[in-house]
């Protein structure tokens, strides 16, 4: 007995459903991380910084005329959405002698859910893990169909996306930075004030290098340990002192950055955690396409086979949003 065509959109049902259920009991944490997009169609996506007007003037007489110019362009920041896909094969046999095959299908849509979340954790974090790589990564090329993306496997501005001291980036005002610190990789109240200080002081100039704030409201780090250790710096209330000091000093660091979050998709090897603006318009995740799941017949040896594929990328318009201590350089 095989499965009759009006079965096949029934099982497909209950496929997503199992689907959709475990991959929400899934817990993660690009989410908390990135912007998250759904609305977005093509093959990748491209958008084109426009710096827009300069400083204004200060008249000196009555009557000054306006200054006029036109707007300039900044950087091109493009998006790939790839493509990711699992499938299984089934035996005309095996089908035929299934007493329960819509548990089965269950099952298997059941396991894709975790792993559809898995991916799209390890993409997330693929970014942090590949982003000291002076090479580049493919996670940071937004080549697609129709564009190519002139900085290739890097940021949009041909370095990486945590660069340091002795290979700055520069603005379109001229200006030059770097987001990464190599020797602040330790839970310290010293590393804390060093990035802190890089992020939301020397780092909080735009394209123009005009001065904005740029603030933080995330420590990411990759161990429940050094997530702890944070906790007692900047959760130990002012009134209980400097954590780790034999001072009676109030602590300065209390809540200056919220949330601390550990993600075990960090990888790593050498000592780092990085300092944020979470859920930044200036770090997207794109979801191009939600899970689809097909259970079809292969006319060829009577089986069947189960598939499922989704697609997303990241799109980084701003270095600015991370600054990362400690990391490997390679």
């Amino acid at each position: 007995m095989g499965v009759r065509a009006d079965q096949i959109p029934l099982y497909k049902k209950e496929m997503y459903i199992a689907e959709r259920e475990s991959y929400l009991e899934v817990p993660t944490v690009h989410d908390k991380i990135y912007k998250v997009k759904t609305a977005v169609t093509g093959a990748g996506d491209k958008e084109n910084q426009i710096l827009g007007a300069g400083p204004l003037d200060r008249h000196v007489v009555e009557g000054q005329d306006v200054s006029f110019g036109s707007p300039k362009n900044g950087w091109e920041y493009l998006v790939k959405y790839w493509t990711y896909s699992s499938g299984i094969t089934l035996t005309m046999e095996a089908v035929e002698d299934t007493v329960k095959l819509g548990n089965l299908l269950k099952e298997l849509a059941s396991t894709w859910g975790k792993q559809n979340r898995i991916a799209e954790e390890e993409l997330g974090a693929r970014a942090f893990n590949e982003g000291g790589t002076t090479a580049g990564d493919w996670v940071f090329n937004g080549t697609h169909t129709g564009q190519t993306d002139s900085s290739g496997a890097v940021l949009y501005d041909s370095i990486s996306f945590f660069n340091v001291t002795g290979s700055t980036r520069a603005t379109k005002g001229g200006g030059t930075y770097f987001n990464s610190v190599a020797a602040t990789g330790d839970v310290s109240t010293d590393n804390f004030e060093t990035i802190y200080t890089l992020h939301t002081e020397t780092n909080a100039y735009d394209e123009r290098d005009d001065i904005i704030e740029n603030p933080a409201d995330t420590i990411l780090c990759k161990s429940a340990t050094d997530k702890w250790k944070w906790e007692r710096i900047l959760k130990t209330p002012p009134s209980q002192g400097i954590p780790n000091s034999v001072s009676n000093d109030i602590n300065p660091y209390f809540n200056e950055i919220p949330n601390i979050i550990k993600w075990r998709y960090l990888t790593d090897s050498a000592d780092v955690f990085y300092m944020l603006k979470a859920q930044s318009r200036m770090a997207q995740f794109h979801k191009r396409k939600r899970p689809v799941l097909r259970f079809f017949r292969d006319e060829n040896n009577l089986g069947y086979k189960v598939s499922n594929h989704l697609r997303m990328g990241l799109l980084f318009r701003d270095f600015r949003w991370c600054t990362r201590g400690g990391g490997t350089v390679t």
